[in-house]
C-alpha cells in the first residue's frame, strides 16, 4: 500500500540497517530521487514497476495528462515532475 512507506521509513530509522534507505525501500536511485522531490510520485514508481516501463516514460506520460487536465491542485506535482525529468535529460 502506498501509505505504508512512512512506516518503512520509520522502521529503517528505528533500526538502522547497513544499507541505504532507497535500497531498504526497494527503490533504485532514480526512483528514490523522484520520490524525494515529489512524494506524491510514489504511485508513478509503482506503476512503472507493474507495467515494466521506464520510470521517465511513465512520469512523462503522467505529466502530459496532468497538463491537459490543468487542475490547480496538480500544479506543484507538475513542476516537480518537470524538474525531475529535466534533471534526467541533463
Amino acid at each position: 500500500m502506498l501509505d505504508e512507506i512512512d512506516d518503512y521509513v520509520d522502521e529503517w530509522h528505528a533500526n538502522p540497517h547497513r544499507q541505504l534507505l532507497h535500497n531498504y525501500l526497494g527503490m533504485n536511485p532514480d526512483e528514490y530521487a523522484l520520490w524525494l522531490s515529489s512524494p506524491d510520485s510514489l504511485a508513478l514508481i509503482v506503476a512503472a514497476r507493474k507495467l515494466s516501463k521506464p520510470l521517465d516514460v511513465i512520469a512523462n506520460d503522467n505529466l502530459q495528462l496532468m497538463r491537459l487536465a490543468a487542475r490547480a491542485e496538480d500544479s506543484k506535482i507538475v513542476k516537480q515532475l518537470e524538474a525531475w525529468l529535466e534533471q534526467r535529460r541533463g
